[in-house]
């Protein structure tokens, strides 16, 4: 059975091949032509959810294959200077703490002086507010995203391990990851919220009722 399953495996790699050999040659088009610019706009770990209007990067391909496949770890073929905005949806969380410090670092590159970064991630101060609350609505509309928990613990193990999450973050632990990268002003802001305006209205993981248990910064690269 395992044999079989190999080979099934192995079938649907070459079916897929030449696929991804169109989109990777794309890819190394796009980032061509993308040489020279200040302004662009970058949608790190977009997955499906791509931004109209910004250059949407992820490790794997979306089923539409809009997103071009980038390791945001490892260093952006970007110039630097290139980018006036970065985002990261639900994505930091994602990372090891290197893994972190590196996109952070990069995405400090790839930003021209003034550029702006905004990260969401699940907010770990929240998550330990709502523990310690219990209060049974946090419950209800977690499990009405389509959660199973029992319990607040669940809950919060939802949060911390579910989806391949590997570190989450306080606003405190985050403001002091983007600073270590070169950022500076980081300030906490709302779903769809923004003191910039290339970041206002972007967000598109919708917490509908659990805001208290996301966590939104921004910050800028320093212009001098």
């Amino acid at each position: 059975m395992r044999a079989w399953r190999a080979l099934l495996e192995v079938a649907r790699r070459l079916r897929g091949a030449p696929r991804e050999a169109r989109l990777a040659a794309r890819d190394r088009r796009t980032i061509a032509g993308l040489r020279g610019r200040t302004d662009l706009r970058i949608n790190v770990g977009s997955s499906s959810s791509a931004l109209q209007g910004w250059l949407n990067v992820d490790l794997l391909r979306d089923p539409e294959g809009r997103c071009l496949r980038l390791d945001a770890t490892k260093p952006w073929p970007l110039e630097a200077g290139s980018a006036e905005a970065v985002n990261s949806e639900h994505f930091i969380e994602h990372l090891s703490e290197d893994g972190a410090k590196a996109f952070l670092r990069e995405a400090q590159r790839a930003l021209r002086p003034g550029g702006v970064i905004r990260t969401s991630t699940p907010d770990l101060e929240g998550l330990a507010r709502s523990l310690l609350a219990r209060d049974a609505r946090d419950l209800e509309v977690h499990r009405s995203h389509g959660y199973a928990a029992a319990t607040h613990g669940e809950l919060v193990n939802n949060y911390v391990y579910g989806s391949g999450h590997r570190r989450l973050y306080d606003e405190e632990t985050l403001a002091l990851l983007l600073e270590q990268a070169g950022f500076v002003e980081p300030r906490r802001c709302a779903f769809g919220e923004s003191a910039f305006e290339v970041s206002r209205g972007i967000d598109r993981h919708d917490p509908s009722g659990l805001e208290q248990l996301v966590l939104c910064v921004e910050a800028v690269k320093p212009r001098g």
